[in-house]
């Protein structure tokens, strides 16, 4: 079953804006009740905000600039993922029982374009949503598979191809040279053609992966749950380099000019720069406990927060901790950059703002409810919480 509410109904119940949080220092912009919780983080593009409610089980769709709603769409299901927009649509993959479902919408008006509908048991829950040039990749965690569909035209079958593993979880993929690159957890790095699914080449470890490859140039940068990082050519999967650390790599390795930056786990517990090139070690930094999140670059600025509860700035070229700032809290989000801030999640119910130059605190926004990891976009930050507010804050 699927439908949408009338704009008129949906204006009434859902876009009551709210008064702004009474917070010195906090820029909150607007505030609007949704009156249902949110728990993924919302997507924001041309001027627009979408995102889903644990009620809703759609999208729902909100001015960017005042908060006002514009439509909704309701799956009649559960929305198992954070929703993905693009080439004018939005993605939304549900489940109902072992029923599964990956539907696209008109962004501009919430109107059904097309929907896919596969039945598998119901553990079979979609991890990754991406899109890349004409094509959308699919992923499951624990079908192990990964689809690709062609979102646009009007076509008889959706989906392409299919891949699947041999039981084991997949990392999220990235797309480069016509090439669906991504590890597993069965020890082996795959790179697919991308039109076709096939595999082009496959690259066998002795340690599964957690974390999505990163790309510089023509190589893929991918780290290992035994502490390896690897490199290969990501057209024949030649073997470029490999590096070893004392840790698991959990997180996307950060590239930067001819650098990778790769946040080491437990044992290691600190940040490597290598060269992409080679894999030559430039420098090392110890933390005092390892991060879950990879490290963001703010011009030759390495930001990582750590679980310690500190967030980090080093130097780009030296690894030389230029400052360190308290979170009073755990990190729950990996930084991301905006205006020159690091702005992250600390433990579930605060989002703070640093200066990414001298790790200042430029503002805190709390809540008395969960909030999302926070989506920076334009002149705002939005985040949603499990009290049905969706907030952006910004200057």
């Amino acid at each position: 079953m699927r439908f949408r509410f009338n704009i008129a109904l949906a204006t009434m119940i859902f876009s009551s804006l709210v008064a702004s949080p009474a917070m010195a220092g906090v820029p909150v912009q607007w505030s609007v009740d949704v009156h249902a919780p949110i728990y993924n983080p919302p997507r924001v593009a041309d001027g627009v905000v979408y995102f889903d409610t644990a009620q809703s089980k759609g999208p729902n769709v909100f001015s960017a600039k005042n908060g006002k709603i514009l439509w909704r769409f309701m799956t009649g299901g559960t929305i198992l993922m954070p929703l993905t927009v693009g080439h004018g649509q939005v993605w939304v993959a549900s489940d109902m029982g072992s029923t599964h479902y990956l539907r696209a919408i008109e962004a501009k008006t919430g109107k059904l374009i097309w929907d896919y509908t596969r039945h598998e048991p119901p553990e079979c829950m979609c991890s990754h949503l991406t899109h890349y040039e004409h094509h959308l990749l699919f992923a499951q965690t624990d079908g192990h598979s990964l689809y690709a569909f062609y979102p646009v035209g009007n076509i008889p079958n959706r989906r392409l191809w299919a891949f699947t593993g041999d039981g084991a979880k997949l990392t999220a993929p990235v797309v480069v040279d016509h090439t669906v690159i991504f590890g597993s957890a069965d020890h082996s790095v795959y790179g697919l053609f991308d039109k076709t699914g096939k595999i082009r080449w496959q690259r066998k470890t002795g340690y599964g992966f957690m974390a999505q490859p990163a790309v510089w140039k023509h190589e893929v940068i991918i780290g290992n749950r035994g502490g390896t990082v690897h490199a290969y050519s990501t057209t024949t999967g030649t073997s470029l380099w490999n590096f070893t650390t004392s840790g698991p790599i959990n997180t996307t390795a950060l590239i930067w000019h001819d650098s990778a930056f790769i946040a080491s786990g437990a044992g290691d517990r600190g940040v490597y720069a290598l060269s992409a090139k080679t894999g030559k070690q430039l420098w090392y930094t110890r933390m005092a406990d390892y991060t879950a999140y990879a490290p963001i670059m703010a011009k030759q600025i390495v930001v990582v927060a750590s679980r310690d509860g500190n967030m980090l700035g080093l130097s780009a070229t030296t690894g030389k901790v230029l400052w360190r700032s308290e979170l009073h809290g755990i990190p729950k989000s990996q930084p991301t950059l905006w205006k020159g801030d690091a702005v992250l999640k600390v433990n579930d119910h605060k989002i703070m703002a640093f200066n990414a130059q001298s790790g200042g605190l430029v503002w805190t926004y709390h809540s008395k409810n969960v909030v999302t990891r926070p989506v920076p976009k334009g002149d705002s930050v939005y985040v949603g919480t499990s009290g049905g507010a969706l907030v952006a804050i910004g200057q």
